[in-house]
């Protein structure tokens, strides 16, 4: 009788050390939760509605807390780790709410460029537009850069992002750093898209300078463009046969080319169901050849005039690298 009373109080004891040793998230949920294994302080633990739904049943927590509380041995060893584990998950929190992009691990655009670095990027002179051309913005000082791009572009794509060199924009827009390049303007409503193609282990400068393109022919719509009619004593440099199909269209129209007056010399050339589109001369061959023949690429034409009218719309760079047919 007296063996059976002493069992009987020490399992009591028992029973009470593990209730006021429930977390306040075990209270709440009504024992409905689930812990890391304590073997190491810097788990973290979770609750079971973030376990992809799956719940954990009493049974299962019984048998955790009891090996738990055999194998620590007392309530302060576990009150050390609860406390460890609420002071990572605090660290998390601050974590998850950095505004911002967050960059991945193993990405090389986000190498970050030293102050050093960001000083020795090449620099475009200032200078005022002219002849409806946009001209170049100065560098601001102490200038912290939206987004700092550490892997520079292939030399071949200098001339693409020529014309977005120091860009004066006539909507809000953001500073960018590239290696290599210098600093480039995105307007706000791109950013995103440029962001995308940016924010990969080998970044797309190809698409970036593309949209970067668009939203060139963007802004201009944006403010009106003016249509030049065809002269009287002009004549049409080519005929397509074929109009552009519905998708073609979708993709890529060539409404902002149609009767569009370059500041450079171009041609003419009649689009059934389209209009009078103008050719800058230099890019005609890429154009011609896209849109020859029974099956024409429209989409693809009309991306050459999207990146000529880039260049056509900014003064001339100077630099020895970027000052090629601009």
């Amino acid at each position: 009788m007296y063996t059976l009373t002493i069992a009987t109080a020490s399992a009591a004891a028992l029973l009470a050390v593990a209730a006021l040793d429930a977390s306040p998230a075990e209270a709440r949920w009504g024992g409905k939760s689930f812990s890391a294994p304590r073997a190491s302080t810097s788990m973290r633990s979770f609750s079971a509605r973030s376990l992809s739904g799956k719940s954990v049943t009493s049974k299962s927590l019984a048998r955790t807390k009891t090996k738990t509380l055999l194998s620590a041995g007392n309530k302060t060893k576990l009150s050390t780790l609860r406390s460890a584990r609420l002071k990572n998950a605090g660290k998390l929190d601050k974590v998850v709410l950095k505004k911002g992009p967050m960059p991945k691990l193993g990405q090389g655009n986000f190498m970050k460029l030293s102050k050093a670095k960001l000083a020795s990027l090449p620099k475009q002179k200032a200078m005022n537009g002219k002849m409806g051309l946009v001209g170049r913005l100065a560098v601001p000082k102490n200038l912290k850069p939206k987004l700092a791009l550490g892997l520079a572009p292939k030399p071949h794509m200098k001339h693409a992002f020529a014309p977005f060199l120091q860009r004066p924009w006539r909507r809000p827009f953001f500073w960018v750093a590239v290696a290599g390049l210098g600093y480039l303007t995105v307007p706000q409503l791109y950013y995103d898209r440029f962001y995308a193609c940016t924010n990969v282990p080998d970044p797309d400068y190809d698409e970036c300078a593309r949209i970067l393109s668009y939203a060139v022919i963007e802004e201009e719509e944006y403010i009106g463009r003016a249509r030049y009619p065809m002269p009287a004593e002009a004549s049409y440099r080519y005929r397509a046969k074929a109009e552009p199909t519905q998708e073609a269209r979708q993709a890529c129209s060539l409404e902002p080319f149609v009767e569009r007056k370059w500041n450079r010399e171009f041609v003419w050339v009649e689009i059934p169901k389209t209009g009078n589109v103008t050719v800058p001369e230099d890019v005609y061959e890429a154009f011609h050849g896209k849109i020859e023949g029974e099956k024409p690429d429209y989409t693809g034409a009309c991306k050459v005039l999207v990146e000529a009218a880039a260049a056509d719309t900014v003064v001339a760079t100077t630099g020895p690298d970027l000052n090629h047919n601009l």
